[in-house]
């Protein structure tokens, strides 16, 4: 993928965001029209990763025909990172309800399958998020209610991480050190 012009430089506004956010969101969406195309501008990949705030990508329900067939979990997450440059997801947020009978043979026409949580994601350091995400209603739809839930959940622990980076300790006269490590992982889920 490319951008035209090849050279699109962000808005100051978007980069002080993502220095401020509790919670950065990558979808859902069309991964390679919608998402990735906003990790081609100059610095954003760069913002992202620097960001203290937890990374999520809210995982498709199905497969997009002729964009993602075929895709898992964690080739969603692989095509994000190789686009960006670097790794910048941590946490994955996937639908756990089944689908009904009548939905999933009619999105089977259309060759359009539920996007799979697989093993890789975890060989990839990614957290794992499941909820009963599907809204009802015949047509593959995210519960809003469902998923903000879930979103809001990880927006306070990225806040508290947040609070806690902000207060730590400097290496001073004291001797005592800043406390270390990640202050925030998203439970797996089965």
């Amino acid at each position: 993928m490319k951008l035209s012009p090849r050279h699109c430089a962000p808005v100051p506004e978007a980069l002080a965001a993502l220095v401020e956010a509790d919670l950065i969101t990558l979808g859902p969406g069309s991964l390679y029209t919608s998402v990735i195309p906003n990790l081609l501008v100059d610095g954003i990949p760069k913002a992202l990763a620097e960001s203290e705030a937890p990374k999520a990508w809210i995982s498709n329900l199905m497969w997009q025909p002729g964009e993602t067939e075929g895709y898992s979990a964690s080739d969603h997450i692989r095509a994000i990172h190789e686009h960006a440059g670097l790794s910048l997801i941590d946490t994955v947020v996937l639908n756990r309800r089944r689908f009904p009978a009548n939905m999933k043979k009619r999105y089977l026409e259309h060759n359009a399958r539920p996007v799979e949580q697989d093993d890789e994601l975890a060989e990839l350091g990614i957290d794992v998020v499941t909820e009963d995400l599907l809204a009802s209603g015949t047509v593959a739809r995210h519960d809003p209610d469902r998923l903000a839930r879930v979103l809001v959940g990880l927006a306070r622990r990225g806040r508290i991480r947040r609070t806690q980076e902000e207060r730590k300790v400097p290496v001073g006269a004291s001797g005592e050190s800043a406390p270390g490590g990640r202050t925030f992982r998203a439970g797996r889920a089965g």
